[in-house]
């Protein structure tokens, strides 16, 4: 079942909020403007319902979130080196919104765009069809982009998000979602006290911009270990380079494996999130900059509240022949699903 409410006015336009729920009383909160995820309510051992990700205690707080709270994110993901790329020959110049970099799409990507929905009702699922038009040379991209991006909440307490792209001119197209999860409910204990299971061998380290160097290093005997639970804090304040360059984590990880799995657990609630994707890549960033965000629950945001798990095809991929190059071409269909199964342990 869902229900629809006004959030707040951009303009002469009106955003949306939609509220879905299951039988088993898991709530999914869904905001039209950045195509967003404003909250996940889930029940912990005990059947006590509360929030899994981090959400403004004011809504109206979306239409600037610098912390890129729960949007939709295009039409590239993460940072592109010098904030320029050459297609057929060609040398598109973006906007400089991360350093020297271009990054998320641009300070007016997608995050921060009013999205038209549809709800449709299909059986026992509930699914948010959110639709954008790019338009040719928006943010300095060729091609108009017409996207897609459907919530689907499911009995079996899944939620799955697909992405979907055509364009009439060759361009790029990286999307992805950048909610932060916190499992331990109305934000408790930090996600330092939380765990971490990946299905991945190899991290790409980062240059001093944050721009993947093109190598693919092996996680053996680094902080980026996670293929076996691991305490997130166990490892985020290590003396590593690429630990201290971010703050904590900010990497891409290659994923691999069946259905590319990530879990996180918290033991504590025994709330956990199983994560499939078929993307080839997961940035995993654990909010190393706050900006005291005023959150849901009287709480601020700080450092490692929060977790988000960027599942994309590389970052700057364009730049590097032996990544995912993240080109659209025209007549291509541009399709990838991710997957989030919350359960109890």
């Amino acid at each position: 079942m869902y229900t629809v409410k006004k959030a707040f006015d951009i303009g002469d336009k009106e955003a949306t909020l939609i509220l879905l729920k299951n039988q088993k009383g898991i709530e999914l909160q869904l905001l039209n403007y950045g195509a967003a995820i404003v909250d996940i309510l889930i029940p912990d051992h005990e059947g006590c319902i509360e929030s899994v990700v981090l959400s403004y205690e004011n809504i109206e707080d979306y239409i600037k979130n610098p912390p890129y709270f729960g949007v939709t994110v295009g039409r590239t993901s993460g940072r592109i080196a010098g904030a320029s790329f050459q297609l057929d020959g060609k040398v598109y110049n973006l906007g400089k919104n991360f350093g020297p970099n271009h990054g998320h799409g641009g300070p007016n990507g997608f995050s921060f765009q009013l999205w038209d929905y549809q709800v449709e009702e299909v059986g026992n699922q509930t699914k948010v069809i959110f639709t954008y038009l790019s338009k040719d040379m928006e943010e300095n991209y060729p091609g108009n982009l017409h996207t897609k991006v459907t919530y689907t909440l499911t009995e079996e307490n899944e939620i799955f998000i697909e992405y979907e792209g055509k364009t009439d001119r060759k361009t790029l197209c990286n999307l992805t979602n950048h909610t932060y999860f916190n499992l331990s409910g109305n934000y408790k204990r930090k996600i330092n006290q939380q765990y971490l299971r990946m299905e991945a061998d190899g991290f790409l380290p980062l240059d001093a911009n944050q721009i993947p160097t093109g190598e693919i290093a092996h996680v053996e005997g680094t902080p980026m270990d996670f293929r076996v639970l691991k305490s997130i804090g166990k490892d985020i304040g290590a003396d590593d380079e690429q630990i201290i360059m971010a703050k904590g984590y900010d990497h891409p990880w290659i994923l691999q494996g069946c259905g590319n799995q990530i879990e996180m657990l918290d033991k504590e609630s025994g709330r956990k999130m199983t994560v499939t994707t078929t993307y080839p890549c997961v940035v995993v960033y654990t909010y190393n900059y706050p900006n005291d965000e005023k959150l849901k629950h009287g709480k601020l945001g700080r450092a490692h509240d929060g977790i988000c798990f960027e599942t994309q095809y590389e970052p700057d991929g364009i730049h590097h022949g032996h990544f995912h190059s993240a080109i659209l071409d025209a007549g291509e269909t541009y399709y990838e699903r991710t997957t989030l199964k919350f359960s109890i342990v």
